[in-house]
């Protein structure tokens, strides 16, 4: 079963349908193509929302969250960017990309209305209270192989899944392929068990409930490293590159195209 959900201008499309909105790679260097220009996309399998943000420069488009019964079951985003990045055009061990993102944790925790009879319009101190727990992180981290061969020009963007606990797993154009799917949500599990849960926040009531707990999540999510791509491209490194492409091959998930 396909889990993953796509935005493209506004309009629920699937993800195989999306594949074709993606031209290959640009090439931006005197014609050698030695580098290309890639658009971004963003898949989000958290409740909370990404609101932006850019790798190496290229925007990430604003990205809503799953539903918070609908984690680790299915993820949301794809098929929309806001601008691109540069990227070598071939692939090589020790690549790596600058990503920095902001998220609103509790996306569904909005500001109360004044009454009409003060004016009406948001509640600007509740507004301001919720602002203050939006996050911002920036990561290093290194790009794994690709599936596609060491051109990246076969590549139809680069997509940033953003996991749990502030985990990031890059690859190189969102698939329909379940395989790769299985993968993704494996991942996920992955990260799941890296941080604590965060509080249920959708009202000033369980702001004030939770306040203790929501200052405790925000100070653990400052200290947790990238864990789960490194340690991706650790387990290809063991079984080798040939190997890694073979596996690929085998299971039908290697794109020569």
């Amino acid at each position: 079963m396909n889990k993953t959900m796509l935005v493209s201008c506004g309009i629920l499309l699937g993800l195989s349908a999306c594949s074709s909105a993606y031209q290959p790679f640009v090439g931006i260097v005197g014609g050698k193509n030695e580098s290309y220009f890639a658009p971004v996309e963003a898949l989000v399998y958290t409740y909370e929302s990404v609101l932006g943000g850019n790798v190496n420069g290229g925007c990430i488009p604003n990205t809503s969250g799953v539903a918070l019964d609908q984690v680790g079951k299915r993820r949301w985003g794809g098929g929309s960017t806001c601008g691109g990045m540069t990227i070598p055009a071939t692939w090589r061990p020790g690549l790596t990309v600058r990503v920095h993102w902001r998220i609103t944790p509790y996306s569904q925790w909005g500001a109360s209305f004044y009454p009409r009879e003060k004016g009406g319009g948001l509640n600007q101190e509740e507004v301001r209270i919720i602002k203050q727990y939006n996050e911002t992180y920036t990561a290093i981290v290194p790009l794994p192989p690709p599936n596609i061969g060491t051109d990246l020009g076969k590549g139809s963007n680069i997509t940033v899944h953003f996991l749990a606990c502030n985990q990031l797993f890059i690859d190189y154009g969102t698939s329909d392929e379940d395989k790769l799917i299985k993968r993704d949500f494996e991942l996920m599990d992955k990260s799941l068990k890296l941080c604590s849960k965060r509080p249920v926040v959708k009202s000033m009531a369980d702001y004030r409930k939770h306040k203790a707990r929501m200052d405790e999540v925000r100070l653990e999510r400052k200290n947790i490293p990238q864990v789960i791509l490194p340690q991706y491209i650790e387990e290809v490194n063991k079984v080798g590159m040939p190997q890694y492409i073979q596996n690929l091959k085998d299971a039908g998930l290697y794109r020569d195209r």
